[in-house]
């Protein structure tokens, strides 16, 4: 009876045992189910969202512009453990990722070797396929495997190289660094940016490197750190010598002239590093007879060289002088004087950026620049410039005849250094117009009474309102009209009048600094632990853990 009983049971214990295995197999298959039909059900939705619907075309577009956004950033992001926008982009939706994957340009950033190592490195360039690359690489360290991958992965896609910046660390790797690209073809290259933004112990001029010695047809840009990089003839039309941080290292004239003798259809020259006074063998003028724009710093004229005794320039539209002192202004207008009438006729627009003037400026230096229609000049307490013309409009009015620099129509002030009078009811001075507003006026009136009114005042500064308040009261008083341009902005903005832009060499620029402050900040940091952890304490397990999926 027991055992009837208990097999009774257990019959009743394995029924029930399956049926909750078959309806848990039940539950299994609906809630799959119903997984299938909630994707199924987001898809749709998805869909319907206008987002969704964007062409791919388009969207490809956008990525394109997401890549250009805060370009300088791209390079740290690893630092702060980020992908880079492309890869996020591709991490959104399938959708996405395909566009993104068929968008070879979203992937023609290079940045090595602190950005993309070498899994990435050979991924971005399959995905990029055949479209041109920008590529950076640096800050360069010596070291066995990075060279290797830079001579075994990177080199062999140098025809597709439409960009190039080399960031080297000291003029030792840079040296280094220079002499993996001399002996090879950039077919597609048509921008150059050679840094050079470590320390530098050793004295002297950097060494001298010739590249792409088997052409680069399409260079059309080329900026260096007083470095000397001799190229093959090229028809690059803009070219920038600037100077390292630290003490200046002069470009000798001979290199100088060797560098820059490769470029005969120059148009714009920037000159920003110092060159040496003396030169051990006679160089020659460099002749640019189609430079149309060239800036001088102060530093490139430090030595005391003569900067046109250095380059000849017949042809010159645009003369722009930075951080100059009176003595360098000064012998630049006497050149430009003695040089009349076989130089500087085509001379148009003449920039002063934060320059001196001293009060022996010649009134011959008017005469031998006759067609000067744009004109810009720093506020200071003299004003010599502007005085000596404002004195030749009254000597053409008393003799009838036309005024020194007729064409003159555009007059830009830089007011930084300059104090506003204190407004009183109304906002207006409340006084007599200080010395420069009465200047200033005089030009004004005197160029409107000799029939060559002045098209165009512009004001910049960070006190640009109040000097134009002022210039407006005085103005009104002696019931005169000009029109007027008044731009606020702080004193950095001004260097765009001086030739500097926010182009593709500035970004690189931003991009080096920024990953230097951030490894300068992880070694300190470092430097700060090693006083605390034991001595055979070690990063790399840590790093390990950090970099393992979670």
């Amino acid at each position: 009876m027991n055992h009837d009983l208990s097999n009774d049971i257990q019959e009743d214990f394995d029924a029930i045992t399956r049926q909750i295995r078959a309806l848990q197999s039940s539950q299994d298959e609906l809630s799959s189910s119903i997984r299938n039909l909630q994707v199924r059900a987001a898809r749709i939705q998805n869909q319907k969202a206008a987002v969704s619907r964007i062409p791919s075309d388009v969207l490809s577009m956008i990525f394109e512009e997401c890549r250009h956004l805060n370009p300088q950033w791209s390079g740290v992001l690893f630092v702060l453990r980020q992908s880079p926008i492309e890869v996020r982009l591709s991490h959104v939706s399938s959708h996405w990722r395909e566009v993104a994957l068929t968008s070879p340009s979203l992937w023609s950033s290079i940045h090595y070797p602190f950005a993309h190592k070498e899994g990435s490195l050979i991924e971005y360039l399959k995905r990029s396929d055949r479209s041109l690359l920008d590529v950076y690489i640096g800050p360069w360290r010596q070291h066995p495997q990075i060279e290797n991958v830079l001579t075994n992965i990177i080199l062999p896609h140098l025809p597709r190289f439409r960009q190039l910046v080399l960031d080297a660390v000291s003029r030792e790797t840079l040296a280094s660094l220079l002499a993996t690209f001399r002996n090879v073809s950039a077919p597609a290259l048509t921008r150059l940016r050679v840094m050079c933004r470590g320390p530098i112990s050793t004295a002297g001029p950097i060494a001298s490197a010739k590249l792409f010695t088997k052409g680069a047809p399409l260079l059309s840009d080329v900026r260096l750190d007083s470095v000397a990089v001799i190229l093959p003839k090229t028809q690059a039309s803009t070219l920038h010598f600037y100077s390292p941080p630290g003490p200046p290292f002069p470009l000798t004239r001979e290199k100088l002239f060797r560098a820059v003798s490769a470029f005969p259809s120059l148009r714009r020259l920037h000159v920003k590093s110092a060159i040496e006074l003396n030169s051990a063998t006679p160089v020659p003028p460099i002749c640019l007879p189609l430079l149309s724009e060239l800036v001088v710093h102060g530093l490139a004229v430090s030595t005391g060289i003569r900067i046109f005794d250095v380059i000849s320039t017949p042809n010159i539209e645009s003369l722009y002088l930075v951080d100059m002192n009176s003595s360098a202004i000064s012998a630049i207008h006497r050149f430009m004087t003695q040089s009349y009438p076989k130089a500087f006729q085509s001379l148009r627009t003449l920039r002063y950026i934060r320059c001196e003037f001293s009060e022996d400026v010649d009134i011959h230096f008017l005469r031998a620049t006759p067609d000067i229609s744009q004109l810009l000049i720093p506020v200071d307490k003299t004003n010599y410039l502007i005085r000596m013309l404002v004195n030749s409009d009254k000597q053409a009015a008393i003799h009838g005849c036309a005024p020194l620099w007729p064409e003159l129509r555009t007059v830009t002030l830089h007011t930084p250094g300059y104090c506003a009078q204190v407004a009183g009811a109304g906002g207006v001075p409340g006084d007599e117009p200080s010395p420069t507003m009465n200047l200033l006026q005089e030009l004004v009136t005197g160029r409107k009474m000799l029939g060559r009114p002045l098209g165009k005042l512009c004001f910049k500064g960070p006190n640009a309102g109040p000097f134009a308040n002022e210039f407006h009261w005085g103005l009104n008083r002696v019931k005169e009209f000009v029109p007027i341009e008044v731009v606020f902005c702080q004193i950095p903005a001004l260097l765009q009048d001086g030739g500097q832009e926010y182009d593709w060499a500035v970004i690189a620029e931003s991009y080096g600094l920024q990953l230097r402050q951030f490894l300068q900040q992880v070694q300190g940091i470092r430097q700060q632990l090693a006083t605390i952890l034991p001595p055979n304490f070690s990063f790399e397990p840590l790093r390990r853990r950090v970099d393992s999926p979670a």
